[in-house]
Protein backbone atom coordinates (compact mmCIF):
# COMPACT_ATOMS: atom_id res chain seq x y z
CA UNK A 1 0.00 0.00 0.00
CA UNK A 2 1.83 2.98 -1.44
CA UNK A 3 1.14 6.94 -0.08
CA UNK A 4 -1.44 7.29 -2.47
CA UNK A 5 -3.53 4.64 -1.39
CA UNK A 6 -3.55 6.25 1.77
CA UNK A 7 -4.20 9.30 0.61
CA UNK A 8 -7.53 7.54 -0.56
CA UNK A 9 -8.54 5.80 2.38
CA UNK A 10 -11.22 7.95 4.72
CA UNK A 11 -10.26 9.49 7.70
CA UNK A 12 -11.56 6.32 10.19
CA UNK A 13 -9.46 3.88 7.86
CA UNK A 14 -6.50 5.86 7.30
CA UNK A 15 -6.09 6.61 10.95
CA UNK A 16 -6.82 2.73 11.77
CA UNK A 17 -4.34 1.28 9.10
CA UNK A 18 -1.76 3.90 10.38
CA UNK A 19 -2.23 3.00 14.41
CA UNK A 20 -1.76 -0.87 12.91
CA UNK A 21 1.53 0.09 11.12
CA UNK A 22 2.27 1.73 14.48
CA UNK A 23 1.56 -1.30 16.70
CA UNK A 24 3.72 -3.33 14.23
CA UNK A 25 6.37 -1.45 14.17
CA UNK A 26 6.63 -1.66 17.80
CA UNK A 27 6.92 -5.48 17.60
CA UNK A 28 9.77 -5.47 14.87
CA UNK A 29 12.18 -6.17 17.74
CA UNK A 30 15.06 -6.63 15.74
CA UNK A 31 14.86 -3.27 13.75
CA UNK A 32 13.85 -1.74 17.00
CA UNK A 33 16.82 -2.88 18.78
CA UNK A 34 19.53 -2.29 16.05
CA UNK A 35 18.55 0.68 15.39
CA UNK A 36 18.18 2.00 18.65
CA UNK A 37 21.06 0.38 20.44
CA UNK A 38 23.24 2.18 17.36
CA UNK A 39 22.02 5.18 18.69
CA UNK A 40 22.12 4.70 22.42
CA UNK A 41 25.78 3.89 21.61
CA UNK A 42 25.96 6.38 19.56
CA UNK A 43 24.55 8.82 21.59
CA UNK A 44 26.42 8.39 24.81
CA UNK A 45 29.80 8.48 22.29
CA UNK A 46 28.57 12.33 21.53
CA UNK A 47 27.44 13.09 24.97
CA UNK A 48 31.22 12.12 26.43
CA UNK A 49 32.94 13.67 23.42
CA UNK A 50 31.07 16.84 22.66
CA UNK A 51 31.44 18.31 26.28
CA UNK A 52 35.56 17.75 25.99
CA UNK A 53 35.56 19.11 22.76
CA UNK A 54 33.39 22.31 24.37
CA UNK A 55 35.41 22.38 27.11
CA UNK A 56 38.70 23.28 24.70
CA UNK A 57 37.16 25.36 23.27
CA UNK A 58 35.95 27.55 26.28
CA UNK A 59 39.26 27.40 27.10
CA UNK A 60 40.38 29.38 23.65
CA UNK A 61 37.68 31.55 23.63
CA UNK A 62 38.70 32.36 27.27
CA UNK A 63 42.22 33.51 26.53
CA UNK A 64 41.34 35.95 23.73
CA UNK A 65 38.53 37.51 26.19
CA UNK A 66 40.26 41.35 26.81
CA UNK A 67 40.08 42.75 30.93
CA UNK A 68 37.09 44.87 31.49
CA UNK A 69 37.38 48.87 31.48
CA UNK A 70 36.52 50.23 35.13
CA UNK A 71 34.01 52.66 33.61
CA UNK A 72 34.03 54.32 37.67
CA UNK A 73 36.21 57.26 37.00
CA UNK A 74 34.64 58.27 33.55
CA UNK A 75 31.37 58.44 35.56
CA UNK A 76 32.28 60.39 38.07
CA UNK A 77 33.46 63.00 35.74
CA UNK A 78 30.29 62.89 33.60
CA UNK A 79 28.66 63.34 36.94
CA UNK A 80 30.86 66.20 38.02
CA UNK A 81 30.12 67.60 34.31
CA UNK A 82 26.48 67.36 34.81
CA UNK A 83 26.73 68.86 38.12
CA UNK A 84 28.13 72.23 36.72
CA UNK A 85 25.80 72.78 33.38
CA UNK A 86 22.82 72.51 36.24
CA UNK A 87 25.02 74.95 38.34
CA UNK A 88 25.24 77.90 35.34
CA UNK A 89 21.75 76.60 34.00
CA UNK A 90 20.21 78.01 37.40
CA UNK A 91 22.06 80.55 37.46
CA UNK A 92 21.05 81.76 34.16
CA UNK A 93 17.64 81.17 35.13
CA UNK A 94 17.34 83.21 38.24
CA UNK A 95 19.39 86.15 36.46
CA UNK A 96 16.66 85.51 33.37
CA UNK A 97 13.82 86.09 36.11
CA UNK A 98 15.09 88.82 37.93
CA UNK A 99 15.45 90.94 34.55
CA UNK A 100 12.07 90.33 34.26
CA UNK A 101 9.23 93.24 35.00
CA UNK A 102 7.07 92.72 37.73
CA UNK A 103 3.63 93.71 37.18
CA UNK A 104 2.71 96.41 39.61
CA UNK A 105 -0.21 96.12 41.63
CA UNK A 106 -3.59 97.72 40.87
CA UNK A 107 -4.09 101.26 42.95
CA UNK A 108 -7.69 101.49 43.69
CA UNK A 109 -8.59 104.86 44.71
CA UNK A 110 -12.57 104.74 44.08
CA UNK A 111 -14.95 104.96 47.38
CA UNK A 112 -17.04 102.21 48.26
CA UNK A 113 -20.43 102.98 46.45
CA UNK A 114 -18.28 103.52 43.36
CA UNK A 115 -16.69 99.76 43.94
CA UNK A 116 -20.39 98.28 44.58
CA UNK A 117 -21.45 99.68 41.43
CA UNK A 118 -18.52 98.33 39.70
CA UNK A 119 -18.97 94.79 41.31
CA UNK A 120 -22.66 94.90 39.87
CA UNK A 121 -22.11 95.82 36.50
CA UNK A 122 -19.32 92.82 36.69
CA UNK A 123 -22.10 90.63 37.44
CA UNK A 124 -24.74 92.49 34.94
CA UNK A 125 -21.74 92.32 31.99
CA UNK A 126 -21.11 88.57 32.65
CA UNK A 127 -24.65 87.34 33.02
CA UNK A 128 -24.86 89.19 29.36
CA UNK A 129 -22.17 87.26 28.09
CA UNK A 130 -23.28 83.70 29.33
CA UNK A 131 -27.10 84.81 28.02
CA UNK A 132 -25.72 85.77 24.34
CA UNK A 133 -23.25 83.13 23.97
CA UNK A 134 -26.48 80.54 24.31
CA UNK A 135 -27.98 82.45 22.36
CA UNK A 136 -25.59 82.23 19.65
CA UNK A 137 -24.78 78.36 20.21
CA UNK A 138 -28.74 77.65 19.95
CA UNK A 139 -30.89 79.25 18.23
CA UNK A 140 -34.29 78.37 19.64
CA UNK A 141 -37.54 80.56 21.65
CA UNK A 142 -36.16 79.43 24.85
CA UNK A 143 -32.96 80.65 24.72
CA UNK A 144 -33.84 84.59 23.39
CA UNK A 145 -36.81 84.12 26.10
CA UNK A 146 -34.11 83.79 28.55
CA UNK A 147 -31.70 86.33 27.23
CA UNK A 148 -35.39 88.76 27.35
CA UNK A 149 -35.70 87.75 31.00
CA UNK A 150 -32.57 89.41 32.24
CA UNK A 151 -33.12 92.48 34.24
CA UNK A 152 -31.10 94.53 31.66
CA UNK A 153 -32.51 93.58 28.33
CA UNK A 154 -35.97 93.16 29.74
CA UNK A 155 -35.88 96.53 31.03
CA UNK A 156 -36.13 98.10 27.06
CA UNK A 157 -39.79 98.68 25.94
CA UNK A 158 -39.02 96.67 22.86
CA UNK A 159 -37.73 93.81 24.04
CA UNK A 160 -41.15 93.34 25.66
CA UNK A 161 -43.38 94.09 21.97
CA UNK A 162 -40.70 91.40 20.50
CA UNK A 163 -41.17 88.48 23.49
CA UNK A 164 -45.24 89.29 22.58
CA UNK A 165 -44.68 88.75 18.70
CA UNK A 166 -41.98 85.69 19.79
CA UNK A 167 -45.28 84.22 21.52
CA UNK A 168 -47.94 84.29 19.07
CA UNK A 169 -45.96 83.19 16.03
CA UNK A 170 -44.75 80.18 18.13
CA UNK A 171 -48.32 79.72 19.18
CA UNK A 172 -49.48 79.70 15.42
CA UNK A 173 -46.35 77.38 14.43
CA UNK A 174 -47.47 75.09 16.98
CA UNK A 175 -50.89 74.54 15.64
CA UNK A 176 -49.55 72.70 12.78
CA UNK A 177 -48.56 70.00 15.37
CA UNK A 178 -46.08 66.93 13.88
CA UNK A 179 -46.52 67.46 9.99
CA UNK A 180 -45.33 71.21 9.94
CA UNK A 181 -42.47 70.49 9.41
CA UNK A 182 -42.94 69.81 5.34
CA UNK A 183 -45.89 72.86 5.42
CA UNK A 184 -44.48 76.42 3.61
CA UNK A 185 -46.09 78.56 6.08
CA UNK A 186 -44.41 76.47 8.98
CA UNK A 187 -41.26 76.89 7.63
CA UNK A 188 -42.42 80.84 7.57
CA UNK A 189 -43.30 81.41 11.22
CA UNK A 190 -40.10 79.27 11.76
CA UNK A 191 -37.82 81.72 10.02
CA UNK A 192 -40.15 84.66 11.64
CA UNK A 193 -38.85 83.30 14.88
CA UNK A 194 -35.67 83.24 14.58
CA UNK A 195 -35.40 87.30 12.85
CA UNK A 196 -37.55 87.67 16.56
CA UNK A 197 -35.15 86.61 18.44
CA UNK A 198 -31.93 87.86 16.29
CA UNK A 199 -33.91 91.35 17.13
CA UNK A 200 -33.83 90.50 20.71
CA UNK A 201 -29.77 89.45 20.57
CA UNK A 202 -29.28 92.88 19.07
CA UNK A 203 -30.66 94.39 21.90
CA UNK A 204 -28.72 92.59 24.13
CA UNK A 205 -25.86 93.46 22.50
CA UNK A 206 -26.60 96.90 22.37
CA UNK A 207 -27.27 96.75 26.23
CA UNK A 208 -23.77 94.82 26.73
CA UNK A 209 -22.02 97.76 25.18
CA UNK A 210 -23.36 100.07 27.84
CA UNK A 211 -22.14 97.85 30.38
CA UNK A 212 -19.21 97.67 29.02
CA UNK A 213 -18.74 101.91 28.59
CA UNK A 214 -19.64 102.36 32.20
CA UNK A 215 -17.22 99.71 33.32
CA UNK A 216 -14.37 101.42 31.47
CA UNK A 217 -15.36 104.37 33.30
CA UNK A 218 -14.65 103.46 37.19
CA UNK A 219 -11.69 100.62 36.86
CA UNK A 220 -8.65 101.22 38.79
CA UNK A 221 -5.40 102.88 37.18
CA UNK A 222 -2.71 100.69 37.38
CA UNK A 223 0.49 101.59 39.07
CA UNK A 224 3.69 102.42 36.80
CA UNK A 225 6.05 99.53 35.82
CA UNK A 226 9.33 99.52 37.20
CA UNK A 227 12.12 97.54 35.39
CA UNK A 228 14.95 96.78 38.06
CA UNK A 229 18.60 97.06 37.46
CA UNK A 230 20.91 94.26 37.70
CA UNK A 231 24.09 94.28 37.06
CA UNK A 232 25.23 90.59 36.38
CA UNK A 233 27.80 89.14 33.76
CA UNK A 234 25.95 86.67 32.09
CA UNK A 235 28.46 86.14 28.86
CA UNK A 236 31.04 84.44 31.83
CA UNK A 237 27.79 82.73 32.73
CA UNK A 238 26.80 81.32 29.14
CA UNK A 239 31.19 80.41 28.17
CA UNK A 240 30.65 78.53 31.43
CA UNK A 241 27.62 76.49 30.47
CA UNK A 242 29.30 75.70 27.10
CA UNK A 243 32.21 74.84 28.76
CA UNK A 244 30.40 72.22 30.83
CA UNK A 245 28.14 71.29 28.36
CA UNK A 246 31.55 69.88 26.28
CA UNK A 247 33.30 68.54 28.68
CA UNK A 248 29.75 66.67 29.42
CA UNK A 249 28.98 65.61 26.10
CA UNK A 250 32.89 64.30 25.79
CA UNK A 251 32.45 62.15 29.09
CA UNK A 252 28.86 60.27 27.86
CA UNK A 253 30.48 59.31 24.53
CA UNK A 254 33.76 57.99 26.58
CA UNK A 255 31.29 56.05 28.70
CA UNK A 256 28.75 54.62 26.10
CA UNK A 257 32.12 53.53 24.12
CA UNK A 258 33.33 51.61 27.56
CA UNK A 259 29.93 49.95 27.85
CA UNK A 260 29.55 48.83 24.60
CA UNK A 261 33.20 47.31 25.48
CA UNK A 262 32.26 45.74 28.33
CA UNK A 263 29.20 44.34 27.09
CA UNK A 264 31.07 42.30 24.12
CA UNK A 265 33.21 41.21 26.57
CA UNK A 266 30.16 40.30 28.62
CA UNK A 267 28.51 37.90 25.53
CA UNK A 268 32.11 36.58 24.77
CA UNK A 269 33.03 35.36 28.32
CA UNK A 270 29.37 34.02 28.57
CA UNK A 271 29.73 32.19 25.48
CA UNK A 272 33.07 30.77 26.75
CA UNK A 273 30.82 29.72 29.68
CA UNK A 274 28.16 27.96 27.82
CA UNK A 275 31.03 26.34 25.98
CA UNK A 276 32.45 24.87 29.76
CA UNK A 277 28.83 24.06 31.33
CA UNK A 278 28.03 21.71 28.26
CA UNK A 279 28.58 18.66 30.36
CA UNK A 280 25.71 17.22 32.08
CA UNK A 281 24.94 14.83 34.74
CA UNK A 282 25.64 11.00 34.09
CA UNK A 283 21.89 10.41 34.26
CA UNK A 284 20.63 13.15 32.81
CA UNK A 285 23.09 11.99 29.74
CA UNK A 286 21.78 8.48 30.26
CA UNK A 287 18.07 9.57 29.94
CA UNK A 288 18.41 11.35 27.06
CA UNK A 289 20.32 8.55 25.22
CA UNK A 290 17.48 6.14 26.02
CA UNK A 291 15.21 8.74 24.74
CA UNK A 292 16.62 9.58 21.72
CA UNK A 293 17.52 5.55 21.14
CA UNK A 294 13.88 4.88 21.51
CA UNK A 295 12.55 7.72 19.14
CA UNK A 296 14.98 6.76 16.11
CA UNK A 297 14.61 2.78 16.93
CA UNK A 298 10.78 3.69 16.66
CA UNK A 299 11.28 5.69 13.49
CA UNK A 300 13.09 3.07 11.80
CA UNK A 301 10.66 0.75 12.83
CA UNK A 302 7.79 2.73 11.90
CA UNK A 303 9.66 3.32 8.06
CA UNK A 304 10.40 0.18 7.57
CA UNK A 305 6.55 -1.00 8.72
CA UNK A 306 5.22 1.55 6.10
CA UNK A 307 7.52 0.44 3.41
CA UNK A 308 7.02 -3.38 3.71
CA UNK A 309 3.36 -3.67 6.22
CA UNK A 310 2.64 -6.68 7.90
CA UNK A 311 -0.62 -7.95 9.15
CA UNK A 312 -1.85 -5.72 12.38
CA UNK A 313 -4.82 -7.17 13.59
CA UNK A 314 -8.08 -9.68 12.34
CA UNK A 315 -10.40 -6.80 11.17
CA UNK A 316 -6.95 -5.65 8.13
CA UNK A 317 -6.66 -9.54 7.53
CA UNK A 318 -10.31 -10.08 7.07
CA UNK A 319 -10.52 -6.64 4.72
CA UNK A 320 -7.27 -8.00 2.58
CA UNK A 321 -7.97 -11.74 1.80
CA UNK A 322 -11.68 -11.43 1.79
CA UNK A 323 -12.38 -14.47 3.99
CA UNK A 324 -13.19 -14.27 8.07
CA UNK A 325 -10.54 -14.75 10.68
CA UNK A 326 -12.22 -18.11 12.36
CA UNK A 327 -9.82 -17.45 15.70
CA UNK A 328 -6.73 -15.77 17.02
CA UNK A 329 -4.24 -17.87 18.45
CA UNK A 330 -3.22 -15.80 21.75
CA UNK A 331 -0.23 -17.60 23.97
CA UNK A 332 -1.13 -19.93 25.78
CA UNK A 333 -2.28 -19.81 29.73
CA UNK A 334 -0.50 -21.39 32.66
CA UNK A 335 -3.15 -23.79 34.10
CA UNK A 336 -1.68 -24.97 37.83
CA UNK A 337 -4.25 -27.88 37.69
CA UNK A 338 -2.49 -29.41 34.34
CA UNK A 339 0.73 -29.41 36.10
CA UNK A 340 -0.54 -31.73 38.88
CA UNK A 341 -1.49 -34.78 36.04
CA UNK A 342 1.59 -37.05 34.87
CA UNK A 343 -0.32 -37.28 31.21
CA UNK A 344 -0.46 -33.69 31.34
CA UNK A 345 3.31 -33.14 32.51
CA UNK A 346 4.19 -35.72 29.87
CA UNK A 347 2.37 -34.29 26.97
CA UNK A 348 4.09 -32.60 24.61
CA UNK A 349 4.53 -28.55 25.75
CA UNK A 350 2.86 -27.25 21.67
CA UNK A 351 -0.82 -29.08 22.55
CA UNK A 352 -3.58 -26.99 24.45
CA UNK A 353 -6.55 -29.26 24.66
CA UNK A 354 -8.49 -26.46 27.06
CA UNK A 355 -6.86 -23.41 24.67
CA UNK A 356 -10.66 -21.62 23.23
CA UNK A 357 -9.11 -20.28 20.42
CA UNK A 358 -8.59 -23.99 19.01
CA UNK A 359 -11.73 -25.42 20.23
CA UNK A 360 -13.49 -22.20 18.30
CA UNK A 361 -11.57 -23.48 15.16
CA UNK A 362 -12.67 -27.16 15.81
CA UNK A 363 -16.44 -26.09 16.22
CA UNK A 364 -16.51 -24.21 13.03
CA UNK A 365 -14.98 -27.19 11.11
CA UNK A 366 -17.50 -29.62 13.26
CA UNK A 367 -20.42 -26.93 12.42
CA UNK A 368 -20.02 -27.98 8.29
CA UNK A 369 -18.58 -31.63 9.39
CA UNK A 370 -20.72 -33.18 6.73
CA UNK A 371 -19.56 -31.19 3.93
CA UNK A 372 -15.41 -30.78 5.10
CA UNK A 373 -14.80 -34.27 6.43
CA UNK A 374 -11.53 -33.28 5.21
CA UNK A 375 -10.06 -29.98 5.84
CA UNK A 376 -6.18 -28.70 4.80
CA UNK A 377 -3.95 -26.71 7.25
CA UNK A 378 -1.62 -24.06 5.58
CA UNK A 379 0.64 -21.07 5.32
CA UNK A 380 3.93 -20.33 5.19
CA UNK A 381 5.29 -20.79 8.50
CA UNK A 382 5.81 -24.79 9.02
CA UNK A 383 5.99 -24.44 12.60
CA UNK A 384 2.31 -22.46 12.72
CA UNK A 385 1.09 -25.19 10.44
CA UNK A 386 1.93 -28.00 12.33
CA UNK A 387 0.98 -26.47 15.60
CA UNK A 388 -2.54 -25.28 14.60
CA UNK A 389 -3.18 -28.17 12.95
CA UNK A 390 -1.80 -30.90 15.78
CA UNK A 391 -3.74 -28.72 18.00
CA UNK A 392 -7.22 -28.78 15.87
CA UNK A 393 -6.60 -32.70 15.65
CA UNK A 394 -6.33 -32.50 19.48
CA UNK A 395 -9.87 -30.67 20.05
CA UNK A 396 -11.18 -33.58 17.66
CA UNK A 397 -9.53 -35.96 19.48
CA UNK A 398 -10.55 -34.77 22.76
CA UNK A 399 -14.36 -34.46 21.58
CA UNK A 400 -14.18 -37.86 21.21
CA UNK A 401 -13.92 -38.09 17.13
CA UNK A 402 -12.06 -40.52 15.41
CA UNK A 403 -9.42 -38.05 13.76
CA UNK A 404 -5.92 -38.39 11.55
CA UNK A 405 -3.67 -36.17 11.07
CA UNK A 406 -1.47 -35.85 8.15
CA UNK A 407 2.28 -34.15 7.68
CA UNK A 408 3.44 -33.72 3.91
CA UNK A 409 6.40 -31.64 4.14
CA UNK A 410 9.08 -34.38 4.79
CA UNK A 411 11.98 -30.93 4.97
CA UNK A 412 10.74 -29.98 8.62
CA UNK A 413 8.82 -33.23 10.05
CA UNK A 414 7.23 -30.26 11.69
CA UNK A 415 4.14 -32.30 12.97
CA UNK A 416 6.50 -35.34 14.76
CA UNK A 417 7.99 -32.71 16.55
CA UNK A 418 5.16 -30.93 17.85
CA UNK A 419 3.30 -34.34 18.98
CA UNK A 420 6.96 -35.48 19.68
CA UNK A 421 6.46 -39.12 17.90
CA UNK A 422 9.35 -40.99 15.28
CA UNK A 423 8.98 -39.22 12.50
CA UNK A 424 9.30 -42.41 10.13
CA UNK A 425 8.77 -43.82 7.78
CA UNK A 426 5.80 -41.78 7.34
CA UNK A 427 4.15 -40.32 4.02
CA UNK A 428 7.02 -39.90 1.95
CA UNK A 429 7.92 -44.51 2.93
CA UNK A 430 4.10 -44.76 1.65
CA UNK A 431 5.35 -42.76 -1.38
CA UNK A 432 8.38 -44.55 -2.26
CA UNK A 433 6.69 -48.26 -1.78
CA UNK A 434 8.96 -48.89 1.31
CA UNK A 435 5.95 -48.59 4.25
CA UNK A 436 2.74 -49.86 3.74
CA UNK A 437 -0.46 -47.60 5.47
CA UNK A 438 -0.49 -49.39 8.54
CA UNK A 439 3.07 -48.88 9.35
CA UNK A 440 3.51 -45.56 8.54
CA UNK A 441 0.28 -43.73 10.84
CA UNK A 442 1.84 -43.68 14.56
CA UNK A 443 -1.15 -43.67 17.06
CA UNK A 444 -0.43 -41.64 19.65
CA UNK A 445 -2.77 -40.53 23.13
CA UNK A 446 -4.02 -37.10 23.78
CA UNK A 447 -4.21 -36.24 27.25
CA UNK A 448 -4.69 -39.88 29.23
CA UNK A 449 -6.84 -41.57 26.77
CA UNK A 450 -7.96 -39.50 23.63
CA UNK A 451 -6.33 -41.69 20.92
CA UNK A 452 -4.82 -40.12 17.60
CA UNK A 453 -3.87 -41.16 13.93
CA UNK A 454 -1.00 -39.49 13.10
CA UNK A 455 0.53 -40.01 9.71
CA UNK A 456 3.85 -38.11 9.68
CA UNK A 457 5.80 -36.57 7.09
CA UNK A 458 8.78 -38.97 7.04
CA UNK A 459 12.89 -38.08 6.68
CA UNK A 460 12.82 -39.45 3.23
CA UNK A 461 12.80 -37.07 0.57
CA UNK A 462 11.03 -38.28 -2.67
CA UNK A 463 10.47 -35.17 -5.10
CA UNK A 464 8.28 -35.45 -6.96
CA UNK A 465 6.26 -38.20 -6.89
CA UNK A 466 4.71 -40.17 -9.58
CA UNK A 467 0.71 -39.33 -11.34
CA UNK A 468 -0.01 -42.73 -10.87
CA UNK A 469 1.43 -42.95 -7.15
CA UNK A 470 -0.17 -39.13 -6.14
CA UNK A 471 -3.30 -40.26 -7.29
CA UNK A 472 -3.84 -43.67 -5.47
CA UNK A 473 -2.75 -41.59 -2.59
CA UNK A 474 -5.50 -39.34 -2.80
CA UNK A 475 -7.97 -42.26 -3.20
CA UNK A 476 -6.68 -44.37 0.21
CA UNK A 477 -7.22 -40.90 1.76
CA UNK A 478 -10.37 -40.96 0.38
CA UNK A 479 -11.33 -44.01 1.50
CA UNK A 480 -10.17 -43.30 5.02
CA UNK A 481 -12.96 -41.03 5.18
CA UNK A 482 -15.28 -44.15 5.96
CA UNK A 483 -13.02 -44.52 9.17
CA UNK A 484 -12.18 -41.61 10.26
CA UNK A 485 -15.00 -38.57 11.32
CA UNK A 486 -12.39 -35.98 10.52
CA UNK A 487 -8.69 -35.68 8.18
CA UNK A 488 -6.46 -32.80 9.05
CA UNK A 489 -3.70 -32.28 6.48
CA UNK A 490 -0.74 -29.96 7.71
CA UNK A 491 1.03 -28.76 4.44
CA UNK A 492 2.94 -25.66 3.33
CA UNK A 493 1.08 -22.84 0.82
CA UNK A 494 3.91 -24.32 -1.75
CA UNK A 495 2.82 -27.34 -1.49
CA UNK A 496 -1.14 -26.70 -1.80
CA UNK A 497 -0.50 -24.39 -5.01
CA UNK A 498 0.47 -27.45 -6.92
CA UNK A 499 -2.88 -29.35 -6.85
CA UNK A 500 -1.87 -31.72 -10.21
CA UNK A 501 1.24 -32.92 -8.11
CA UNK A 502 -0.19 -32.85 -4.20
CA UNK A 503 -2.28 -35.80 -2.42
CA UNK A 504 -4.17 -33.26 -1.01
CA UNK A 505 -7.63 -35.32 -2.16
CA UNK A 506 -10.22 -32.09 -0.72
CA UNK A 507 -10.39 -28.20 -2.09
CA UNK A 508 -11.47 -26.95 1.31
CA UNK A 509 -8.24 -24.73 3.45
CA UNK A 510 -7.55 -22.99 6.33
CA UNK A 511 -4.81 -20.28 5.71
CA UNK A 512 -2.10 -19.70 8.62
CA UNK A 513 -1.20 -16.26 8.79
CA UNK A 514 1.47 -14.07 11.92
CA UNK A 515 0.01 -10.80 12.56
CA UNK A 516 3.14 -8.37 12.69
CA UNK A 517 5.14 -10.98 10.56
CA UNK A 518 3.13 -11.78 7.64
CA UNK A 519 3.04 -9.04 5.23
CA UNK A 520 0.16 -7.69 3.18
CA UNK A 521 1.42 -8.53 -0.29
CA UNK A 522 2.28 -11.73 0.99
CA UNK A 523 -1.43 -12.50 2.35
CA UNK A 524 -2.90 -11.19 -0.70
CA UNK A 525 -0.46 -13.44 -2.97
CA UNK A 526 -0.92 -16.56 -0.92
CA UNK A 527 -4.70 -15.86 -1.19
CA UNK A 528 -4.88 -14.99 -4.46
CA UNK A 529 -2.46 -18.11 -5.77
CA UNK A 530 -4.69 -20.44 -3.40
CA UNK A 531 -7.93 -20.07 -5.01
CA UNK A 532 -6.12 -19.60 -8.55
CA UNK A 533 -5.63 -23.87 -7.25
CA UNK A 534 -9.52 -24.33 -7.40
CA UNK A 535 -8.95 -24.13 -3.30
CA UNK A 536 -11.77 -22.91 -1.34
CA UNK A 537 -10.88 -20.83 1.65
CA UNK A 538 -13.02 -21.34 4.58
CA UNK A 539 -11.18 -18.65 6.86
CA UNK A 540 -8.19 -17.62 8.22
CA UNK A 541 -6.04 -18.51 11.46
CA UNK A 542 -3.72 -15.75 12.99
CA UNK A 543 -1.23 -16.15 15.10
CA UNK A 544 -0.42 -13.56 17.83
CA UNK A 545 1.99 -15.66 19.90
CA UNK A 546 5.84 -16.53 20.02
CA UNK A 547 7.02 -18.63 17.09
CA UNK A 548 6.86 -22.76 18.28
CA UNK A 549 9.85 -24.14 19.14
CA UNK A 550 10.66 -27.31 17.25
CA UNK A 551 13.15 -29.91 17.11
CA UNK A 552 14.88 -29.66 13.14
CA UNK A 553 14.95 -32.96 11.24
CA UNK A 554 18.29 -33.30 11.99
CA UNK A 555 17.54 -33.29 16.09
CA UNK A 556 14.71 -35.67 15.45
CA UNK A 557 17.22 -38.25 13.59
CA UNK A 558 19.59 -37.89 15.70
CA UNK A 559 17.31 -38.71 18.58
CA UNK A 560 15.93 -41.53 16.54
CA UNK A 561 19.26 -43.21 16.37
CA UNK A 562 20.12 -42.60 20.03
CA UNK A 563 16.83 -44.32 21.06
CA UNK A 564 17.89 -47.55 18.11
CA UNK A 565 14.51 -46.93 16.67
CA UNK A 566 16.16 -45.84 13.26
CA UNK A 567 15.94 -47.68 10.32
CA UNK A 568 19.23 -47.67 8.79
CA UNK A 569 17.38 -48.42 5.33
CA UNK A 570 16.19 -44.84 5.70
CA UNK A 571 19.36 -43.40 6.78
CA UNK A 572 21.02 -44.73 3.74
CA UNK A 573 18.01 -43.60 1.29
CA UNK A 574 18.27 -39.81 2.33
Amino acid sequence: MNVHSIARMSGGSAYLWMAGRARNALRRVVVFGIVGGVVFIGALIAFVLVPRNASRKALAVASKIEARTDSTPTVTARDRYLAELNATDSVLNATRRALTPVPAAVIDTFPPAVRAQRDSLTAELATLNRLIDRAENAPLPTSYRALAASPVVGADPRVRVLLDSLADVERDRNAFGAVGGVDPVYLSLTSRANAIGRQIQGIADVKRGEVRGKLALIRPTPAPVVKPVITVDTIKLVAQRATAQQNYTAAAAQLDQINQKNTRIDRESAHARELANVGAPPWAMLAAAVVLALAVGFAASFGTELKRPHIADPREAEQISGSRVLTVIKPPEVVVERSRRQADVEAPPLIDVVSESYRTLYLHIASVEASVPIVTITGDDPGIVATVAANLAASAAYEARSTLLVDVDPTTCSVASVLRIRPDPGLSGIIMGSSTWPEAIVPTTIGRDRPLDVLPSGTRRSGLPEASVVEDVRKELARMQRRYDFIIIAAPTSYVQRSASSIIPAPDVILCARIAHTTVDGLKTAVASLRGADMRIHGLVLWDAEMPQLETREEMLGATRQSGAFQPELATAR
